[in-house]
């Protein structure tokens, strides 16, 4: 299994590190790195996410600190779709969502 992450989830965690960054460009690369280490754990255990069958079919979340991994499992992959803070309008993010 692989892990795939989409030009949104890409473009969702460059904007965190930029954000975080204004205050604490160390804090922004370390909590980044945080993420990408918890999308790799996702590939040896793919279900460990709480169904969001309700933004998606088949999509699944995960949770780092107030950020949300949105992922789903493919036959010989886990692609991650978006990386979004929790207090996001998350319904109205994955109406224009490519899945």
């Amino acid at each position: 299994m692989k892990l795939q992450v989409t030009e949104q989830a890409a473009n969702d965690l460059r904007y965190i590190e930029n954000y975080i960054g204004e205050d604490n460009p160390r804090a922004a690369v370390q909590f980044v790195a945080k993420l990408t280490t918890r999308m790799q754990d996702l590939l040896h255990s793919p279900l460990s996410g709480r169904k969001r069958d309700e933004l998606a079919p088949g999509l699944r979340s995960v949770t780092v600190g107030n950020y949300l991994i949105f992922y789903r499992q493919e036959t010989d992959a886990i692609v991650v779709i978006h990386v979004l803070h929790g207090y996001q309008n998350l319904p109205e993010i994955f109406k224009t969502t490519q899945l």
